[in-house]
Parts: C-alpha cells; sequence; structure tokens
C-alpha cells in the first residue's frame, strides 16, 4: 500500500513538474519575445526573462541545487559552454547557472517548428544544416557574429544525445574546431546528479536529489593545430566525465572549496 502510494505521489508530483514547465515556459518566452519587439537586445531580456523564468523550471524539481566556480573562471568573458547532455531540462538548468545570454546549436528543422522554432531564432540561435562543403564556415560565422556582435555565449552539447546510463558519451570534436576557428575560449559545464532526477526516456521526476553543478574556466583555443584540438576535446571530455561520473574535481578546486568556491544556487 506504502509503495502503491509513493508512486501515486511520484507521478502526480512529475506532472506537476511538467505542466509547471510549460506554463512558464509559455510564459517566459512570451516575456522574452514582446521585450525582443520593443528593442530590447535579447542579452537583456534573457538577464531580465529568460534566465529567472528558464531558471524556476529545473527548480520545479526540488532538487537541492550547489553551483561550483573554477576560481579562475571569468563570468564576463563570452566563451563556448560545453555541457554534458542528460534531461529535458538542461537548457534550463544552463539558464540558472550561466552568468550571461548564451544561444544553442540546433538543427535546422528545427526553427520550423511552430512557438518552439520561433522563440529558438529570437535568441539567436545558431541553425546546423546537413553535412555540405560550406556548413562549418557558416557555423563558424555565426558564432563569431553571437560572441562580437551580440555579445552572448553558445551552449553545445558535443555528446549529441541524452545519456541513457548516466555515463559521459564521448564527444563530437565539430564544435572544438568551430570555437578555435571562431577564436573562442571553451568552459567544461558539467551536471552531476540530475539523471538521477529525470533521464532519457522517462517522464518522471525524482525531487530532493542533490545536484552538483561545475563551471570550469575558459580553455584558450586560438592558434591550436588540428590535433591539439582533438586533444582539447578529450581533455574536456575527461574533466566533465571525472565530475559527473566520480565527483572528482580538477585539484585547484578542490583545494578551494573550503574558500567559498562552492556556493548554493540562489533559491
Amino acid at each position: 500500500m506504502v509503495k502503491y502510494l509513493k508512486k501515486i505521489a511520484l507521478h502526480v508530483f512529475s506532472l506537476w513538474v511538467v505542466v509547471g514547465s510549460f506554463v512558464m515556459m509559455g510564459i517566459t518566452s512570451l516575456s522574452g519575445i514582446l521585450l525582443i519587439f520593443v528593442g530590447i537586445p535579447f542579452r537583456r531580456s534573457h538577464r531580465w526573462v529568460a534566465r529567472p523564468g528558464m531558471g524556476l523550471c529545473a527548480r520545479l524539481t526540488m532538487s537541492r541545487f550547489t553551483l561550483i566556480h573554477d576560481p579562475d573562471f571569468d563570468p564576463e568573458r563570452r566563451s563556448v559552454f560545453v555541457q554534458n547532455h542528460v534531461s529535458v531540462l538542461d537548457g534550463h538548468l544552463a539558464c540558472m547557472s550561466l552568468p550571461h545570454a548564451f544561444c544553442g546549436l540546433h538543427l535546422h528543422w528545427h526553427f520550423r517548428i511552430p512557438a518552439y522554432g520561433w522563440v529558438m531564432k529570437m535568441a539567436s540561435g545558431i541553425p546546423v544544416f546537413p553535412r555540405s562543403s560550406g556548413r562549418t564556415a557558416e557555423i563558424t560565422e555565426a558564432a563569431i557574429d553571437r560572441v562580437q556582435n551580440k555579445r552572448i555565449s553558445i551552449l553545445v552539447f558535443p555528446e549529441g544525445h541524452r545519456t541513457r546510463d548516466g555515463q559521459v558519451q564521448d564527444f563530437k570534436r565539430g564544435v572544438f574546431f568551430m570555437a578555435r576557428d571562431a577564436g573562442i575560449p571553451i568552459v567544461p559545464f558539467a551536471i552531476r546528479g540530475f539523471h538521477e532526477v529525470n533521464r532519457a526516456g522517462n517522464w518522471l521526476f525524482h525531487p530532493f536529489k542533490p545536484v552538483e553543478i561545475y563551471l570550469g574556466k575558459q580553455i584558450e583555443t586560438v592558434g591550436l593545430s588540428d590535433d591539439e584540438v582533438k586533444e582539447l576535446a578529450a581533455q574536456t571530455q575527461k574533466i566533465i566525465a571525472d565530475f559527473v561520473e566520480r565527483g572528482e574535481l580538477p585539484e585547484r578546486v578542490t583545494k578551494s572549496l573550503d574558500t567559498n568556491t562552492r556556493a548554493k544556487v540562489a533559491a
């Protein structure tokens, strides 16, 4: 009987998260579009509307969030944030955690989806078209425009798909070559514990789970050779996997945890 009641409670809670998130996303998206329509740049509408609104969707899960910054992380510098892919709320976790506005890379057909596609366009999303001779150059040019002209960062998921087992999958290297060619630093951005909250192929959300979020320092990409870019992709994957799978942080960050490097995300 108790097990049955717990199952009902979990389904009711999950429904609350799903419905609440859709409502918040609708309000946030509409408000953001209206602000952009009247001339407010996306980087400001993101700070005023998208960041708190989308972040609230993640907080509806009642997770216990902890945010960890590398002491050398520069919150003012626009970067390519490299995130492990766990759940449908990964972008919301990014809104809650990253210090300024960002856009994402999206398959080109996503922009044709009613409502969702319009929001992606308003948020300066970068479309990714099927492989062609000029695709890399187009993406790189768009990345330069987002960072230099629009003053926003770029969020990428180099695994390509959400993890099925909680482990960090191999990274595709294309986004690292994009960062190198555009002259943009990359930042390891890791989510640990959210696989226990929600996972691919399951709509249920489990409350009160501890979730740790790690923001590494900027890693320079300018002047790297092709082989060095491949090494950078492997290095970044290892930093994120070490944290996600084993809770291990780079040595300097670990030593800094007692000096307020670790701070709970504001409620």
